[in-house]
């Protein structure tokens, strides 16, 4: 996979090997890099890990860790509530995973605008993904639990981290204006809400790091001292680098989340054009709920750069405009296409409409984007 790191783990070292591999400057992006990383600074601190456990309502392993919170009768409450609601979901999800493998390609690397902290379908769809970047408006935020306050409203964190995700588990989509609402108390930004899907779906994080895309359109660290710093309080509000694994191999996952206005006059045109072209060219793009923002001229510019660098786009009819396929892709349908719910409704789309009623779309059997009752996907390869 182009740009993709992958630690290899030795008996004495782990080495970085990859065209995204730190580099001397502190940057996660240059070219045939290679650099030896100690596992002790690299593994041996499990902090994110367990404060990922205790937002996803699961035992943590390190038993010295927020012993009494663990023990509290908020965290029991928790643990028991959401292990019911996601029992139910995980069933959704294995559906997902499963249609996936069967119609579309395997991506090991996806690009997810407007997803703000939706890992949980990414993985879902991806299960083989393992570099992805994640943009929405919302800011990165802190991790809960580093600090006093916010164990001292521990019962309200688990509170919102439940009313948080609700949407996104019932109806496959967060909704911008509650997720605003909600990620402006305690939880403070998308990282707590990533952090819980991440363990949901029984990866175990190993770091985390404020990052951002440098002249070059690399990804690059913030604070290169402070990388594998044993702590939780570093600065991830605008975006940041998080490494996670499955606990059973041996193959290192990294998910980067960027807080970004991507419209027209506000993106760094150059620099996300040199960040397509390093890490996304001929990789996958997964628009899911997009709020039609890509039928607008304002995003006209990120629009051009999925469809220059894109091998393969999963989206919904919110997604990118079926008028902006020309003969160099291949289309598939799903489900069936009527009309937007009303609060799209400046945006039918007349061609994708008679497309589906003169073609032959296969059956879609889950929920995707907007519409409740009437499910519509696309899957766009590249000739």
């Amino acid at each position: 996979m182009k740009n993709l790191i992958c630690f290899f783990i030795a008996i004495t070292t782990f080495t970085i090997v990859s065209a995204c591999g730190g580099s001397s400057t502190g940057s996660t992006g240059s070219n045939n890099d290679t650099v030896k990383i100690n596992p002790a600074d690299t593994f041996s601190y499990s902090d994110y890990n367990s404060v990922a456990c205790i937002l996803a309502g699961k035992d943590v392993k390190d038993k010295d860790f927020l012993n009494e919170l663990v023990e509290s009768e908020a965290f029991r409450s928790h643990k028991s509530s959401f292990e019911s609601v996601w029992t139910a979901h995980a069933k959704n999800l294995k559906t997902i995973t499963d249609w996936s493998k069967e119609n579309t390609k395997s991506a090991d690397t996806v690009f997810y605008p407007f997803g703000g902290p939706d890992f949980n379908y990414m993985d879902a769809f991806f299960p083989d993904c393992r570099f992805s970047l994640l943009i929405g408006l919302e800011k990165g935020g802190k991790i809960p639990f580093s600090d006093s306050l916010s164990i001292a409203n521990a019962t309200e964190i688990l509170k919102m981290v439940n009313e948080s995700v609700k949407t996104n588990l019932n109806y496959s989509f967060f909704r911008t204006k509650s997720m605003k609402r909600d990620l402006a108390g305690y939880l403070e930004g998308t990282l707590p809400i990533i952090m819980m899907f991440i363990s949901r779906h029984n990866y175990e994080i190993l770091n985390i790091n404020p990052v951002f895309i440098n002249n070059q359109g690399y990804f690059e660290y913030k604070n290169k001292d402070e990388v594998y710093s044993h702590t939780l309080q570093k600065d991830f509000n605008d975006s940041y680098e998080l490494i996670y694994k499955n606990p059973d191999d041996t193959i290192i996952r990294k998910l980067y989340y960027f807080s970004m206005d991507v419209s027209d006059t506000v993106v760094n045109q150059k620099n996300f054009a040199l960040m397509m072209d390093n890490y996304f060219n001929g990789q996958t793009t997964f628009l899911k709920a997009a709020s039609y923002l890509l039928h607008w001229q304002e995003f006209s510019f990120v629009r051009e750069q999925i469809l220059k660098n894109s091998s393969q786009i999963v989206s919904g009819p919110s997604g990118m405009p079926y008028r902006f396929y020309d003969d160099n892709w291949q289309l598939k349908l799903y489900g069936n296409y009527v009309e937007p719910i009303p609060l799209f409704a400046g945006f039918m789309q007349k061609d994708l409409k008679k497309a589906y009623e003169d073609g032959e779309p296969e059956k879609l059997p889950f929920k995707y984007d907007y519409h409740q009752t009437i499910y519509s996907l696309i899957v766009a390869n590249k000739k």
